[in-house]
């Protein structure tokens, strides 16, 4: 870090080496730190809609179905209110899930299975069967987000 080439170095999602760098007694890395936050992905965003075509690429890669009418990468972007590590997590959760049980497809019922593993307590989940322009309402009629 002391040459005139600079090194650019991305750590994500690690908060204890956020601790350890503001800790340092000299402070030199500290002086040389920038944090930048990721804004969460936004519904009908461009950033929605590369989140899904990447789902839905890496299925298609992995041999899994997923039926376009689930919307399963909004209801994953709704379900973790748009944090792209988490939402990346669930699904890549979700395919994961269905490779070990032999499937070939990802559903709304295996998604909520999963969903609810880190979740439970909820009546109604994204990831219900309903039509999605429903389900959606229904979860921002209870405050859903908020």
């Amino acid at each position: 870090m002391q040459t005139k080439h600079r090194v650019a170095l991305i750590i994500a999602d690690v908060p204890s080496l956020k601790t350890a760098i503001m800790s340092e007694p000299t402070g030199e890395t500290l002086r040389r730190f920038s944090e930048f936050s990721l804004a969460g992905i936004r519904p009908g965003s461009k950033g929605a809609a590369t989140f899904g075509k990447n789902f839905m690429k890496s299925a298609k890669i992995l041999g899994l179905q997923v039926a376009e009418e689930d919307a399963l990468p909004d209801r994953i972007l709704f379900a973790e209110h748009g944090q792209v590590g988490k939402s990346v997590a669930l699904g890549k959760s979700m395919m994961l899930a269905a490779i070990k049980r032999g499937r070939h497809e990802i559903n709304l019922k295996d998604a909520e299975r999963i969903y609810r593993k880190s979740n439970s307590g909820l009546d109604l989940t994204p990831f219900d069967s309903g039509a999605w322009d429903v389900v959606k309402a229904e979860l921002q009629a209870v405050g859903w987000g908020q």
